[in-house]
């Protein structure tokens, strides 16, 4: 099943209310997305990676599937960032 096909399936088990309030945050959503961005708004994100980084990372992802990575707690994460420091 795609991704589409489970929201609709979602949606439809929803009480009316609240499809009629789904349907208004895609509509709002769309509209957002369709009109200019305002001269003041950051539109352009710029990420620099390097080539190294992105390799590594493909290949923890791939670990991280395959079940052979070892997964860390956002604790033991903060404590190894703390300790970086």
């Amino acid at each position: 099943m795609t991704t589409a096909q489970v929201l609709f399936e979602q949606y439809k088990v929803l009480p009316k209310r609240i499809q009629q309030q789904f349907k208004q945050l895609i509509v709002a959503a769309d509209q957002s997305a369709a009109r200019p961005p305002v001269a003041d708004e950051d539109t352009d994100t710029h990420v620099n990676i390097s080539m190294e980084a992105l390799h590594t990372s493909i290949e923890q992802i791939k670990l991280l599937r395959a079940g052979k990575a070892k997964l860390s707690t956002l604790e033991e994460l903060f404590a190894e960032l703390e300790a970086d420091e």
